[in-house]
């Protein structure tokens, strides 16, 4: 009935970072007084599997998933940043992720300002939203030029909805987010669900990456790991584990999922899917001085062969 697949939603969702607004409305209509039953049995069973399909199969985010200020009532995703080992020292020697703190925590708006929550900026807030202030993007920086503390030039992020990067292929609007970083547009950032199965969604470049929910601090888990031939439904593999993971092999699966799940938080580099491989070409044209990089122009052969 009605009453258990609610209660189902409510224990699934709440352990999802996302969840559709398609199966939220679903839900808030089987909640009718009992007069009214009669016009939404089985709703809640409907919001269910719409929530669980649209998981599994949908992977280009929404302006409403994406914007901190789509909705003027209440503030919406705020999205955790890090840079990719990849990006070189330059910015992970500065990044707060890699220094062990939190990630640094960044807004997208709807008129293609990205700004930052999350550390404070060492100057004033740049806009109010809802009573929040938010910063400009780097602003909570110090650096040290010629024996002052200064406070570094401000760097503009921006973005866009592309649907045909140069070296990936075509999809629709949510799939691909383009990132103008101080006047200069970088690889183009890949729209993808969460490896950790929490419906969360990924923005992932050859040189950073953005998560719709918290990213757990670098260096948070045990380095006490071992390798150990675990069984599966597809036979058997080594993986790493802690050593306060159970040697029971009926719980084989059950300690396995939620070790993945718990490391993967991290989303650490062998949990990426964009490489430098896969974006050679938008990542050579940075390198080499482009402001704006080009939309691709690929067939069908070429957009099968470059799919990572």
């Amino acid at each position: 009935n009605n009453a258990g697949w609610s209660d189902h939603c409510s224990s699934l969702w709440s352990r999802k970072a996302n969840v559709c607004s398609r199966a939220r409305s679903l839900l808030a209509q089987s909640i009718q007084p009992k007069s009214l039953s009669y016009l939404t049995n089985n709703v809640a069973m409907e919001a269910f599997k719409t929530a669980v399909v649209d998981a599994a199969t949908r992977k280009e985010v929404s302006l409403e998933e994406l914007c901190y200020d789509e909705s003027p009532l209440k503030g919406g995703p705020v999205w955790s940043f890090r840079f990719k080992e990849s990006a070189g020292s330059d910015w992970t020697s500065w990044d707060p992720w890699w220094n062990g703190k939190q990630a640094r925590k960044l807004v997208f708006l709807r008129d293609g300002n990205i700004l930052q929550l999350q550390p404070e900026g060492k100057t004033a807030p740049c806009r109010i939203h809802n009573g929040v202030p938010l910063y400009d993007v780097f602003s909570e920086r110090i650096v040290h030029r010629d024996g002052v503390d200064v406070i570094p030039p401000r760097i503009e992020l921006k973005w866009r909805f592309v649907q045909r990067p140069l070296d990936l292929p075509a999809r629709p609007d949510g799939a691909y987010v383009r990132i103008t970083v101080g006047g200069r547009d970088v690889p183009t950032y890949v729209v993808h669900r969460s490896p950790n199965g929490n419906w969360g969604f990924i923005l992932e470049s050859c040189w950073g990456v953005y998560a719709s929910f918290d990213l757990a601090p670098r260096g948070t888990f045990s380095s006490s790991t071992r390798r150990r031939l675990r069984r599966t439904r597809n036979g058997t593999r080594w993986v790493n584990v802690d050593d306060s993971d159970s040697d029971d092999p009926d719980q084989d699966d059950r300690d396995h999922t939620r070790n993945v799940r718990r490391r993967t938080d991290l989303l650490e580099e062998s949990a990426m899917v964009v490489t430098g491989h896969s974006q050679w070409r938008e990542a050579l044209l940075y390198n080499i001085g482009a402001v704006v990089l080009p939309e691709g122009h690929n067939t069908d052969s070429e957009q099968e062969e470059r799919e990572f």
